[in-house]
C-alpha cells in the first residue's frame, strides 16, 4: 500500500477487522468449546454411573445362576447313607454293580448310575453333558443327549484339584471316550467338582458338568450395545470366559467368533489390559485406556466365589460414548458458521467505511514527506477523524513556521559541539604530559613531586585502561598504593595507613575499582585529623577455609556510625543484590558520588559472585571496618 511492503495487521483497517473478527469469533468458539467439555464430562459422568450399576446388575445375575449351578453339583452328597444314593454307590464301591455277570444287574445298576446323573442334567436346561469320573475303577460315565456312555482309560487320569473350579469356555469334548457320533462343536464351560470321602481327603471321583456358553451370552446381553461396545468375562488368571461380537467397538478389528476357544480367539482383553486390571488392586472399577487400538473408557467388576474368580469387562469407545455430544456439537458448528458468516460481512462494511477517512490522510502525509508542506488537507467528517484533519493543518501551519528557527538553532548547536571538541584534551595526552612533568622533576632533583605525579599517572592509567569489569586483586592494590600515597601527601602525619595482604589473595580476581569506594568514604566521612594520634586506615586480605572464600577488609579509627545508622545501613544492604546497581537507593550518605556500599555489594554480586556479601561493624574505641567476602571454586578464583 502506498509503495510500501505489505506486513499484516500493519494498518488501523487490518487491526480493526482482526479486533472484530476476534471478538467475536474467539466467544463463539470458546462457547461450542465449553459446551462440547460440558457434554462430554456429563455424557462421562453418565455413563460411569449407569455402566456401573449395569456390570453390578450382571455381577448379581451370573453369580446367582454360578451359586445354583454349583447347588447341582453337590447333589452327589445328598443322602449319603441311603443305599440307593449316587455318593453311597461310590463311597462302597461299584464294580460289581456296574459290571455284573447278569445281565439284569447291568441293566438296572447302569439305570440307577443313569437316573442319578440324569436327576442333574435336567436340573438346568443350560447342561449340556454331565460326566462322572470314577478313581477307583478309571472310568468315565458321560450322559449326553439321553445317553449314557460308559469308557475305561488307559492310564488314571491325575486329578489335581481338591476343590470346585470353573474351566473357562472351551468346545465340547467326550472326555477321552472313543464316540462315533461325535460332530458336537458347542462351546461350553465347564464345573469341575471333586467327591471326597468324607471325613478323609481320598477322592472318589470327579463330576463335571458341561454348560452351554449361551448362558452367560444371555445374562449378560443387556449390559452392552452389540456391535458398538465390546464385553468379556475373563477369570482371575487372564483366561478369557465370555467374549461378545465387538463389530465397531475393537475400531475396524474382525469380529470374533463366539464359539472360538479362548486361544483361538484374536480378540478378548489383551494382556495389558487383563494385567492392569489385575494389578490395580480393586473389585470394581473403571479406567481410560488407549492401547491395542482402543481408545475409550474400560469398565470392570469381579466376581469371587470359592469356586470361581471372574471379571465382567466392558470397553466403550469413545466414539460411540460422545455420539449424542458429537451430533450436538455439529450442530452448533452450522448454526456458528452462519453466525460467522454475518459477522464476517458486517466486520468488513464497518471495517472499510470507518478506515476510508484515514487511508486519506495517509495519502496526504506521504506527499508531504516528499517536502510538499503546503498540501491542503480535504476531510470535512464531522468525527474524530475530521477533527485529526483539522488539528493536522493546524499543525502544518506551525510546522512551516518553526522550520527557519529550527535551522537557525541546529547550526547555532552545531557550532557550540565544534568549539567543546576544540576545548577537549586528550586524556592519553595528559598521562604523557604528566610523565614529562615528574621527568623534569627528578632532573631537578625534586623526587616527591616526581612521586606524586606518578602516583597520579598510575591513577589515570587504571582508570583509563578498559582491561575488563574484573581484575587480579594485585593490580587493584597498586592502584589503591597510589591512592593512598597522594591521600599521605595531603594529610601527613595525620594518617597512617596499615596493609596486610595474603600473598595467596594477590591472584584472585575482583571486580575493579572495588576499594576505592571504601576507601574514599572514610576520607569523607570518617576521617578526623586530630594533633593526639593520627587517623589509620588499614587494609587486610585472606583467605578462609570451609568453605573457601576471599576476605577483604577495611577498618578505621574515624567518627564511626551510630548504632541506629548502622542498623538502618545493614538492614539495606540485606536486600541491595535485589536493586540494579544504578537505582535512586544507593545513593545515600555512605557516597556522594553516587557510588555507596548497597552499589559496591550489587557489583560484588553480579560480577563475582551471587552470594557475595559486604558487612558493617563498629570498631573500639571508635571507627568503622567494613568486610567484603567473596565464595571461591576449588582453583581459589572467584567464579
Amino acid at each position: 500500500m502506498f509503495g510500501k511492503p505489505f506486513r499484516p495487521f500493519h494498518t488501523i483497517r487490518q487491526k480493526l477487522m482482526a479486533l472484530l473478527l476476534v471478538v467475536t469469533i474467539l466467544p463463539i468458539a470458546i462457547s461450542m468449546f465449553i459446551s462440547y467439555q460440558a457434554t462430554t464430562d456429563s455424557v462421562t459422568r453418565g455413563a460411569i454411573s449407569s455402566n456401573s450399576r449395569l456390570l453390578s446388575l450382571g455381577k448379581t445375575n451370573t453369580l446367582n445362576y454360578m451359586s445354583n449351578i454349583n447347588q447341582k453339583s453337590l447333589a452327589v452328597y445328598n443322602a449319603m447313607n441311603v443305599p440307593q444314593s449316587l455318593y453311597y454307590i461310590l463311597e462302597h464301591g461299584m464294580e460289581d454293580e456296574v459290571f455284573p455277570n447278569d445281565l439284569t444287574d447291568v441293566i438296572r445298576n447302569r439305570n440307577l448310575l443313569k437316573d442319578h446323573l440324569y436327576n442333574i442334567f435336567q436340573s438346568v436346561s443350560e447342561f449340556h453333558k454331565v460326566r462322572l469320573y470314577v478313581v477307583k475303577q478309571n472310568t468315565t460315565y458321560l450322559l449326553w443327549a439321553d445317553d449314557l456312555k460308559v469308557g475305561r482309560h488307559a492310564e488314571p487320569l491325575d486329578i489335581q484339584a481338591t476343590k470346585a473350579y470353573i474351566e473357562p469356555a472351551h468346545p465340547s469334548h467326550n472326555y477321552g471316550l472313543n464316540l462315533k457320533s461325535s460332530g458336537d462343536d458347542e462351546t461350553v464351560f465347564t464345573l469341575h467338582r471333586p467327591i471326597i470321602r468324607a471325613p478323609s481327603e481320598e477322592l472318589l471321583a470327579e463330576l463335571s458338568i458341561d454348560v452351554r456358553l449361551s448362558v452367560l451370552e444371555d445374562l449378560n446381553a443387556q449390559l452392552y450395545d452389540a456391535g458398538k461396545e465390546a464385553f468379556y468375562i475373563a477369570d482371575g488368571m487372564g483366561k478369557l470366559v465370555l467374549s461378545s461380537p465387538i463389530g465397531k467397538a475393537g475400531d475396524g478389528a474382525a469380529e470374533r467368533d463366539p464359539a472360538a476357544s479362548a486361544e483361538e480367539q484374536e480378540g478378548g482383553p489383551s494382556t495389558k489390559l487383563m494385567d492392569h486390571i489385575l494389578l490395580s488392586g480393586q473389585d470394581t472399577g473403571h479406567f481410560e485406556w488407549k492401547n491395542d487400538g482402543f481408545d475409550g473408557i474400560v469398565f470392570y467388576d469381579r466376581i469371587k466365589a470359592p469356586y470361581m474368580d471372574w471379571y465382567l469387562i466392558k470397553q466403550t469407545p469413545y466414539q460411540h460414548l460422545y455420539s449424542t455430544a458429537n451430533s450436538i456439537a455439529k450442530l452448533n458448528t452450522v448454526v456458528g458458521a452462519a453466525f460467522l458468516a454475518i459477522v464476517v460481512i458486517a466486520t468488513l462494511i464497518i471495517s472499510i467505511r470507518f478506515t476510508k477517512p484515514l487511508l486519506r490522510l495517509i495519502g496526504y502525509v506521504n506527499k508531504i514527506e516528499t517536502g510538499n508542506l503546503n498540501v491542503s488537507i480535504d476531510i470535512e467528517t464531522g468525527d474524530e477523524i475530521g477533527l485529526l484533519a483539522k488539528r493536522f493543518r493546524s499543525m502544518m501551519s506551525k510546522i512551516n513556521h518553526l522550520i527557519m528557527t529550527e535551522y537557525r538553532l541546529e547550526i547555532a548547536s552545531k557550532t557550540n559541539e565544534l568549539k567543546a571538541l576544540q576545548a577537549q584534551v586528550n586524556p592519553h595526552f595528559l598521562y604523557n604530559a604528566l610523565q614529562s612533568i615528574g621527568t623534569v622533576s627528578l632532573q631537578n632533583g625534586d623526587a616527591k613531586a616526581y612521586s606524586l605525579i606518578t602516583s597520579l599517572g598510575k591513577l589515570m592509567r587504571y582508570q583509563m585502561n578498559n582491561m575488563g569489569d574484573t581484575v587480579e586483586l594485585r593490580r587493584e592494590l597498586d592502584y589503591i598504593k597510589a591512592y593512598l600515597e597522594l591521600q599521605k601527601q595531603r594529610f601527613d602525619q595525620d594518617l597512617a595507613v596499615e596493609l596486610t595482604i595474603d600473598e595467596e589473595t594477590l591472584t584472585i580476581h575482583v571486580p575493579k575499582m572495588i576499594l576505592q569506594p571504601l576507601l574514599e568514604n572514610f576520607f569523607k566521612h570518617g576521617f578526623q585529623p586530630s594533633s593526639n594520634e593520627p587517623s589509620r586506615l588499614s587494609l587486610a586480605s585472606s583467605v578462609l577455609e570451609g568453605p573457601r572464600r576471599l576476605v577483604i577488609t577495611v577498618g578505621d579509627n574515624g567518627v564511626g556510625l551510630s548504632e541506629e545508622r548502622l542498623q538502618e545501613l545493614q538492614l539495606e544492604l540485606m536486600d541491595a543484590g535485589q536493586q540494579a546497581p544504578g537505582h535512586r537507593r544507593f545513593d545515600s550518605e555512605d557516597g556522594d558520588s553516587g557510588i555507596g556500599l548497597r552499589n559496591i555489594l550489587a557489583r560484588l554480586r553480579l560480577q563475582s559472585h551471587p552470594e557475595a556479601s559486604l558487612s558493617l561493624a563498629r570498631t573500639e574505641p571508635h571507627g568503622l571496618a567494613v568486610t567484603i567476602m567473596i565464595p571461591l571454586e576449588e582453583g581459589g578464583e572467584a567464579p
